[in-house]
């Protein structure tokens, strides 16, 4: 099992990571962003995905969206265009330190203990990210709902919670909330 030093050191490598793929994000695009995520999967190695208000409304029009699916639309990291940027640039390192820590653990541990201090590190590293400000500040941060996200989601409600752990109290908060019960 790893220390609490291993520990630490995912949880900056992933702050780096998502700092560099989400900046790259914002600068490459010059977009309005409202939602940015972090996403865990049964591939047991996290990536970004985010939404902006410009891409939300192409993306209507190229997947011929409904109006009335708008909201579900919106949320649905899994389905923006940036599902996944910047992963082979940025997350190298993370990878390597992944693959590492699992060397050894049996599936039972990989998807059990492991599982949860990787989510629990990427809750962290979003947090360090947000106390930098990267999302913003003060009013311009209650224009943006960032969480942790997990493909299958889970059913014991801890996206819900962690969103609740990880954005200020706003309307486009409880947006999200109402969208992901």
């Amino acid at each position: 099992m790893c220390t609490e030093k291993d520990n630490e050191e995912l949880i900056e490598a992933l702050v780096k990571a998502a700092r560099l793929a989400f900046l790259s994000l914002k600068e490459t695009t010059k977009e309005h962003f409202y939602f940015y995520a972090f996403i865990f999967d049964e591939g047991l190695h996290p990536y970004i995905s985010a939404w902006s208000y410009e891409a939300l409304e192409k993306s209507m029009i190229e997947q011929q969206i409904p109006k009335e699916e708008k909201n579900y639309w919106k949320w649905d990291s899994a389905d923006s265009p940036y599902a996944v940027y910047g992963y082979d640039e940025f997350f190298g390192e993370v990878s390597e330190l992944l693959d590492k820590r699992a060397d050894g653990l049996s599936d039972d541990e990989l998807y059990g203990i492991e599982w949860v201090v990787r989510i629990d590190s990427m809750e962290e590293a979003m947090k360090r990210l947000d106390g930098s400000g990267l999302f913003g500040t003060g009013k311009e941060r209650e224009c943006v709902v960032i969480n942790v996200e997990q493909t299958p989601p889970d059913e014991d409600g801890s996206e819900y919670n962690r969103a609740l752990r990880l954005n200020p109290s706003s309307a486009l908060l409880s947006e999200y909330l109402e969208t992901c019960e």
